[in-house]
């Protein structure tokens, strides 16, 4: 089973957790490769590396690098934008149950570095969602 279809079976099963980031990321890795509507997302997004951080629970990061996507866990030191979010965040946020800008203003979620930059992956994320059969 690849990462989209264990993704979507969480989700579906309401067992996604915040340790299962580095799950959505690798299915978002997957959705990259095949989705046509994310590659050219991804052709107009210049080089970046956004790393997410859920204290005490997971630390995962994209890389975004002359139009193509991969996903590791582990931590990036030289992340362009960090993402760090309490847990409950981290489970809700990649499935739509959680807004990022009322987590943002709750405090819940901070963005150190490049606001702009992590804008972009909100359409990513939105793109994957859709490919995932939910809505972000």
């Amino acid at each position: 089973m690849g990462a989209i279809d264990e993704v979507k079976k969480k989700v579906e099963a309401k067992e996604f957790d915040a340790k299962d980031l580095p799950l959505f990321l690798e299915a978002l890795e997957e959705i990259a490769q095949t989705s046509e509507d994310l590659q050219d997302e991804l052709e107009d997004t210049e080089d970046v590396v956004i790393q997410f951080n859920v204290p005490g629970v997971v630390q995962a990061y994209i890389e975004i690098k002359d139009g193509k996507l991969t996903a590791k866990e582990g931590v990036r030191d030289d992340a362009d934008v960090t993402l760090e979010m309490t847990e409950e965040v981290g489970k809700n946020l990649f499935t739509g149950e959680t807004d990022a800008a009322s987590a943002y203003m709750a405090g819940d979620l901070k963005i150190i570095g490049e606001m702009a930059k992590a804008m972009k992956l909100r359409s990513l994320i939105e793109i994957a969602g859709e490919e995932l059969g939910f809505e972000i």
